[in-house]
């Protein structure tokens, strides 16, 4: 998976950059043209020299006890009546427990070792099994409950990679076995999720360094996360992902103009790009340019995006400069996403108070307070009820 970094949640600082660990997202047809070319984007002496990168041999390396372990199973009387693929599905069942959209992602020696990581790295060790076996394997991204948060001022989009091994010969087993017979490996129910499309292995070897630099990014190691993000670029020249992040780390560091060079040439490949579109958005606005901010606007509301936060940012953004009815538009969005929330009806009680529409305010309020979950917001939103109750009484 990606985790995240997919992309999780976590809320409101003053400063809200967005990154999608996994890459997926619908096609849109808002293009930005620009005269850069990807070379255009890096600045590397802006971040010393050159971290230690692991290859992909490192990243898909097992020791060799683990390698010897894995085919003691392999090969026992146990496994014996199986396919390949379901040799490599048994082996790895019982480590399923403990990989989830949280941890971080490991490579196949530290996923075995550790019996742990995210889905990236289920999907990693479950490579560098197949390699040591005749099975063959694909990876697919698969819709799954959408997982939001946040950390310090990322917000985290994740979504989800599994792996599909197949077998590309019957062996000697007892029973009959299609040779392309499938077995996806996945510690989500595959009742639950659906197949969104195929990922190929350029993109997927991409998305283990575009992971790597999301975490880095968390722990504030920019240096870290700007080669990672480059490596991840020279295997997959297009990822949107990996993009959206240097134009991140850009204006982390106050690189305003090579921020909006990134936004810009990610925006003009012309798909992946409500992260993209968001983050823009984002930057025109700190960077007071309203009239570009509001035509990004204006496209964002074409996108069914799941996440809440989104909608709710983007209506406390039209609040803050009186836009009311805009912002009741996408105070309502952010509720319809996630009617569980308390925020979004207390914005749209307060933009309708401000647009005079008192009962309106008050059957907001009410919901908020329906939906409020400590003694501190329950006591405000009490206060704002009375408020808005005297306000109409005396009309």
């Amino acid at each position: 998976m990606h985790r995240h970094p997919a992309s999780s949640t976590a809320l409101l600082p003053l400063l809200m950059l967005i990154l999608l660990l996994t890459a997926c997202g619908a096609p849109s047809r808002y293009v930005l043209k620009t005269q850069h070319t990807e070379q255009d984007l890096y600045q590397d002496d802006l971040f010393g020299k050159p971290e230690k990168i692991l290859s992909l041999d490192e990243v898909f390396y097992l020791t060799a006890e683990q390698k010897e372990r894995f085919l003691k199973a392999y090969h026992s009387v146990e496994y014996r009546d199986l396919s390949d693929s379901h040799r490599i599905y048994k082996y790895l069942k019982n480590q399923l427990q403990y990989f989830n959209f949280y941890s971080e992602t490991l490579t196949a020696t530290e996923a075995m070792e550790q019996n742990a990581g995210n889905c990236l790295s289920l999907a990693i060790l479950t490579r560098a099994l197949t390699k040591l076996t005749s099975a063959g394997i694909s990876f697919e991204l698969a819709r799954t409950p959408s997982i939001f948060q946040r950390e310090g001022d990322l917000e985290l989009s994740s979504q989800h990679i599994r792996t599909v091994v197949f077998n590309k010969n019957t062996r000697n087993t007892k029973q009959f076995i299609r040779p392309n017979m499938k077995v996806r490996i996945d510690y989500f129910s595959t009742a639950g999720s659906r197949t969104l499309r195929t990922v190929n292995k350029k993109e997927f070897y991409s998305m283990f360094y575009s992971n790597r630099a999301a975490e880095a990014l968390i722990r504030g190691e920019n240096n870290l996360a700007y080669w990672h993000i480059k490596e991840a670029l020279e295997i997959q020249d297009d990822n949107l992902v990996a993009i959206n992040m240097l134009g991140v780390l850009y204006q982390r560091i106050d690189q305003q103009v090579l921020a909006e060079r990134a936004y810009r040439y990610g925006l003009s490949l012309g798909f992946d790009q409500l992260e993209l579109l968001t983050n823009y958005h984002n930057y025109l606005t700190q960077n007071n340019r309203v009239e570009d901010a509001a035509v990004i606007a204006r496209e964002l509301e074409n996108y069914d995006d799941p996440n809440p936060f989104k909608w709710l940012d983007l209506a406390n953004k039209e609040l803050s400069k009186n836009n009311y009815r805009q912002a009741i538009r996408l105070y309502e969005k952010a509720a319809e996403k996630a009617p569980y929330l308390h925020q979004p009806y207390a914005g749209l009680a307060k933009a309708n108070f401000y647009l005079g529409r008192t009962n309106e305010a008050i059957t907001a309020i009410q919901q908020a307070l329906e939906n409020a979950h400590t003694r501190q917001t329950t006591s405000l939103y009490q206060a704002k009820y009375e408020y808005f109750k005297n306000h109409q009484n005396t009309n």
